[in-house]
């Protein structure tokens, strides 16, 4: 009798864990842009080590960046007192997220804002390029 109730609850046990693998991988498949998006962290790398770091902690640090199908954007400091309001691309193929702001002039040769941006389900992770300092700052967004 006891073997019986082993093998049944071993053979429970083996369900639940192949089930569970199959969920873990939920939030690593790609995903829209199109949404709100809150700021958790960034990190600094220069030589590829990290130099400095910042998690929000506090609700005012936690920033919204709001993407549109039309292919407009708001971004934003919570609570809301200033917006950010501008376009922008996503090439899913190559992961560039290009935007430009209606508070800057580009009329003056200035390039919009320009990132590599993995996107899943849940999370969207912005690299940008290395400053001239050779920085490469690393931006953490969770979906709301």
């Amino acid at each position: 009798m006891k073997k019986k109730w082993m093998i049944c609850l071993s053979a429970v046990l083996l369900t639940f864990a192949a089930c569970s693998d199959d969920e873990k991988g939920t939030d690593e498949q790609p995903g829209p842009i199109i949404g709100e998006w809150v700021f958790e962290k960034n990190e600094v790398y220069r030589n590829g080590k990290l130099a400095e770091s910042f998690t929000a902690v506090e609700t005012a640090d936690k920033m919204i960046a709001i993407f549109r199908e039309d292919g407009t954007y708001r971004y934003y400091d919570y609570p809301p007192k200033e917006y950010y309001n501008g376009t922008y691309t996503y090439e899913e193929s190559t992961k560039t997220l290009s935007m430009r702001s209606d508070d800057v002039d580009y009329s003056d040769g200035s390039d919009p804002q320009v990132c590599h941006a993995e996107v899943t389900t849940t999370r969207m992770t912005w690299t940008y390029p290395a400053d001239e300092d050779g920085y490469v700052t690393v931006e953490y967004y969770v979906r709301r």
